[in-house]
């Protein structure tokens, strides 16, 4: 084994025996063999990963219940009735999950969680059976998940090739092994190139956030003050009075007030200087956009995949040409006095995008009246959802690859998963 274990809480002496195996199955066989490998230990015998087992299975799941192991484990169309395991996986939080205490000594909402070596040591037969139930949970999910693909055929170009157990034990099996030994290896990662994507794709943001605004501020004066990345200040604009799906006594207030930072110095009645921050007023600027999708509380969904939908495939291009010249931010000012840029570039951007066929415009079109108006409607909308895909991008690569010491180094395990997602999705595609 070489050097010693690191933590005897964690993998004890004994452990060892564990590596006789020499055929395992996992669920996130990516994250375990990373971990693992942090203590020294190289894993061998992949057998299958019941993750990568249930997006064939089933590759529409992240968003109807997403692919963990408690979602997975406690889906009947998944388990068979007849097993007998009657009970999924239970998270920490529900086993070892305590509710914050406030001031005054009564608890709090906040559910908090023990680092897990303390777990371990307080709570050990509890850790032994949570521990223990995970491990039957994925074998017998295994189970299931390889009884259903062992009854879907695999063909190509209509022929027969098997079942699609066969079509992962041929393709994805070695291709999960391979990108995890990648994952291992590294990668170079030019710290330089990545501060000068972050500029770039900062300015993006604002362009993107200040054409929304600009779209939204006709319907609503304070929306060109309004934080483009909250959800409740989206919905209000797009569902200000609208009842909650499992609630009809409760709905969302009519106007809203909301407090935003003071960027633009805006000085409020009865005040003789700026403050940090400003209240604004945001209504409802539609009556007709609808949607099928609702959070877990049952509000209507404002998540990237809902305004998608309203945007529908509108391209970067036509999204660019909304106002572009004519707006700076925070100012209705024109350009140029003699003229009215603002209604010149809406009328270009109406002519460069007008078609007969508005098929690629999704449900704010007719929502916003169609033509011009619906058109620039799933326009704005439009940037809106670049605003979340370049934030996304911003927080979950560009930032964390640059918190690294050397300006060019090998990075381990970087987007752990998100490789192998890409590829399944090409693979289920073809």
């Amino acid at each position: 084994m070489g050097q010693p274990f690191k933590n005897e809480i964690l993998f004890p002496r004994e452990f060892p025996y564990f590596l006789l195996f020499s055929c395992m199955v996992w669920h996130n066989y990516s994250f375990d063999s990373h971990v693992l490998g942090n203590y020294g230990i190289k894993l061998s015998g992949f057998h299958a990963d019941t993750m990568h087992l249930a997006r064939l299975f089933d590759s529409s799941r992240r968003a109807n219940g997403g692919y963990s192991l408690e979602a997975l484990t406690n889906d009947p169309k998944i388990m068979s009735s007849d097993d007998e395991l009657k009970m999924g996986k239970i998270t920490m939080k529900s086993i070892f999950g305590k509710r914050k205490l406030k001031k005054d000594g009564s608890e709090g909402k906040l559910i908090t969680l023990a680092p897990v070596d303390v777990l371990q040591r307080e709570e050990r037969i509890s850790w032994i059976c949570y521990s223990v139930l995970d491990s039957i949970s994925t074998f017998k999910l295994f189970d299931n998940l390889k009884a259903e693909l062992d009854h879907k055929s695999w063909t190509l170009d209509g022929a027969a090739r098997g079942t699609m157990y066969d079509f992962y034990e041929e393709y994805w099996r070695p291709l999960g092994v391979l990108l995890v030994q990648m994952e291992s290896e590294g990668m170079l990662v030019d710290r330089s190139y990545l501060l000068k994507i972050e500029k770039l794709a900062i300015t993006e943001k604002q362009l993107a956030s200040d054409k929304f605004r600009k779209w939204a501020s006709k319907f609503c004066p304070d929306a060109k003050y309004m934080n483009v990345g909250s959800d409740a200040q989206i919905r209000q604009l797009f569902f200000g009075d609208t009842v909650r799906r499992n609630d009809t006594n409760k709905c969302l207030s009519k106007p809203k007030s909301f407090k935003v930072p003071n960027t633009e110095n805006v000085i409020e009645d009865g005040r003789k200087s700026p403050s940090k921050c400003h209240t604004i007023v945001l209504n409802k600027i539609c009556e007709d956009l609808q949607t099928d999708m609702y959070t877990a509380g049952g509000l209507p969904s404002v998540s990237g995949c809902a305004l998608k939908v309203f945007a529908g495939k509108v391209s970067n291009n036509q999204n660019f040409l909304i106002d572009d010249s004519s707006y700076q931010s925070g100012s209705d000012e024109e350009v140029n006095d003699d003229h009215d840029s603002t209604e010149e570039m809406t009328e270009m951007s109406y002519v460069l995008t007008h078609d007969d066929d508005t098929s690629d415009y999704g449900t704010a079109y007719k929502a916003f009246g169609e033509g011009k108006e619906g058109r620039a409607a799933c326009e704005a909308i439009a940037a809106l959802c670049d605003v979340c895909s370049i934030d996304s991008l911003i927080s979950n690569f560009i930032l964390p690859l640059q918190i690294l010491i050397a300006p060019c180094v090998l990075l381990s395990c970087a987007g752990r998963g998100m490789i192998f997602h890409v590829l399944m999705d090409e693979f289920i595609v073809l």
